[in-house]
C-alpha cells in the first residue's frame, strides 16, 4: 500500500514538473525575438568597432577603443606569497661514502651490524657491482674506527668525502 502511494506521489510530481517545463518552453518560444536593451547596445558597439577595424588598425589601437568597464576588485588589498626554493642556498653538508671490496651476504650483514653498533645513520644502496654506503656523519675519527672494526671481519673499506 505504501509503495503505491509513494509511486503515485512521485508520478504526480513528475507530471507537474513536465507541465512546468513545457509551459516555460512555450513562453520562451513566443518571446524568442526579445532582446534586452543592454544587449542591443553591446551589438551596436561591436558593429561600430568592426567597421573601425576595417581601417587596418593594430591590435593595440583596437584594444584601446574597446569600451572600458568599471570593475572593482573583490578585495581592497592583494598579497602574493611565493614559496622560493632555497635548497641551492643552503650550506653543503659533509658526508662519507664507504667503498667496500666484498659484496656477499655475510659482508653486508657484518657491515650493517657494525654500523648499527656505532649508531651511525646510513643509507645502503645495493648495485650490481658493489654496495654503496653513505654515512650521515662528518666525524672522521668515527669513520676510522668503523673501518678498523670492519677489518676484523676481513672487509676492506675506504672512505670518501662527499659534499651534498
Amino acid at each position: 500500500m505504501k509503495k503505491y502511494i509513494t509511486l503515485g506521489i512521485l508520478s504526480s510530481l513528475l507530471l507537474v514538473l513536465l507541465i512546468v517545463v513545457f509551459v516555460l518552453l512555450w513562453k520562451f518560444k513566443i518571446n524568442s525575438d526579445f532582446i534586452p536593451e543592454f544587449a542591443k547596445e553591446e551589438n551596436i558597439k561591436q558593429e561600430n568597432t568592426q567597421k573601425q577595424s576595417k581601417n587596418d588598425l593594430t591590435w593595440q589601437e583596437e584594444l584601446a577603443k574597446w569600451p572600458s568597464k568599471d570593475f572593482t576588485p573583490a578585495a581592497e588589498q592583494f598579497s602574493l606569497y611565493f614559496d622560493v626554493d632555497t635548497s641551492e642556498l643552503k650550506e653543503k653538508n659533509k658526508y662519507y661514502q664507504l667503498v667496500v671490496d666484498k659484496y656477499d651476504i655475510y659482508s653486508v650483514f657484518c657491515l650493517k651490524q657494525t654500523l648499527n653498533s656505532f649508531g651511525v645513520k646510513y643509507f645502503l644502496l645495493k648495485s650490481s657491482d658493489s654496495p654503496e654506503i653513505f654515512l650521515d656523519t662528518d666525524n672522521k675519527d668515527l669513520i676510522d674506527s668503523i673501518i678498523k672494526e670492519l677489518k676484523k671481519y676481513k672487509i676492506h673499506t675506504e672512505a670518501k668525502e662527499i659534499w651534498l
